[in-house]
């Protein structure tokens, strides 16, 4: 896969006149990746020592929700006016990211002393706090960590409710959608762009939460709702997540399939979902395969190499966790994944072979067979 230069881009289209001129100047140089991350952690150490200072010299705001809460507008108001003023300087985004985040913290206090420690209606307000926070404050890292708050707390308000088997699909579904559709990134870039590295991240944070069991941390007891789960169902819930993100996989292959021409009922098509198929049936068994699978799928459509790194990391821990669990014998362990590598390398040959100059086509395999390598290595152990 290449990865296009502005100038390239721009001059293809020019060829197709989409657009005409000459390429325009970026407004201001942005901080790389790893300085806006860097940026994020000190926010997160300063926004500590802040709810510290609160917490020692105004101990009546942890135990009253309306003070709480007032503040935590209060230092969210601030924050906004900094990015607002202050924009392209690292010092004052800094400091506005640790402001605005001790205020996120101040809101969550607020609404645990408000409805209880834990609730489902505690969760559901942060989440709907973070989400309006991440779209009217305009800075890169904050969106990412606000809109990531907002999905854990979402994440954490369905767990409650005995609807924490459908968290992974619909964390995976905003998160294809928010890559997936060129048309939001045109007019919209600066804000679907921290969106979607936002639930790229919540989605890893629900699965490692899941597969290590921290769920239960936060799930003493479920809240009382109208509905009534089935004691069957929730025991098997862990497998439905599982299949139902394997059906959001299937789902974008069939997307990117569609969006480079190729039928989703011609052999190079069928070959693409058959291996996706594969991937959503490997991930019953071993979960969270499937989701790096897709955020891996997602960087290598887009041309992210930070959502590839991000997925093939999240593979290769995900295939680690599976492998060393121990709910399975380790000779059954190595015969699904030594199988799975087998019959996805079979269908990545089979749909070169079927279109060998279909680049549609040879992409789809090429994502899908990527799992191959975390495959061997577990075979061979």
């Amino acid at each position: 896969m290449t990865f296009l230069s502005a100038e390239i881009l721009w001059r293809r289209l020019q060829e197709r006149a989409l657009v005409e001129g000459d390429m325009p100047l970026p407004a201001h140089a942005d901080s790389p990746w790893y300085v806006r991350a860097m940026l994020g952690i000190a926010g997160w150490i300063g926004a500590l020592f802040l709810l510290g200072f609160v917490g020692a010299g105004f101990y009546f705001v942890m135990d009253n929700a309306a003070a709480a809460v007032t503040l935590a507008a209060l230092c969210c108001g601030a924050a906004y006016a900094i990015f607002r003023m202050a924009p392209d300087k690292d010092v004052a985004t800094q400091f506005a990211l640790a402001v605005s985040m001790a205020g996120q913290g101040l809101f969550m206090i607020g609404m645990n002393e408000a409805f209880g420690t834990a609730a489902a209606s505690a969760w559901l307000a942060c989440a709907a706090f973070e989400l309006a926070l991440a779209l009217l404050l305009p800075n890169f890292v904050h969106r990412v960590v606000a809109s990531a708050a907002a999905a854990i707390a979402l994440a954490l308000a369905l767990n409650r409710l005995e609807l924490g088997m459908l968290v992974p699909a619909l964390l995976g579904a905003g998160m294809a959608m928010a890559w997936l559709e060129p048309r939001r990134w045109a007019g919209r870039g600066t804000l679907w762009r921290p969106l979607g590295y936002g639930w790229v991240l919540a989605v890893l944070v629900v699965e490692l939460i899941e597969r290590f069991g921290w769920f239960r941390v936060f799930r003493h007891s479920y809240d009382a709702v109208w509905w009534a789960v089935p004691q069957w169902l929730l025991a098997w819930s862990g497998w439905i997540a599982a299949v139902l993100v394997g059906i959001v996989l299937v789902g974008a292959v069939a997307h990117l399939l569609r969006d480079t021409g190729v039928s989703l009922v011609s052999g190079s098509g069928l070959a693409a979902l058959g291996a996706a198929v594969l991937v959503a049936l490997v991930s019953v068994p071993a979960p969270g395969l499937a989701t790096a699978m897709l955020i891996l799928l997602l960087g290598f459509a887009c041309g992210n190499r930070v959502l590839m790194g991000l997925g093939i990391c999240a593979l290769l821990g995900f295939l680690s966790h599976f492998y060393y669990a121990l709910n399975v014998t380790l000779l059954v362990k190595s015969g699904i994944l030594a199988a799975s590598g087998v019959m996805l390398l079979g269908a990545r040959s089979l749909a070169n072979n079927i279109s060998p100059h279909d680049s549609g086509a040879e992409a789809a395999a090429d994502a899908a067979a990527s799992i191959d390598f975390g495959n061997a290595e577990g075979s061979h152990a």
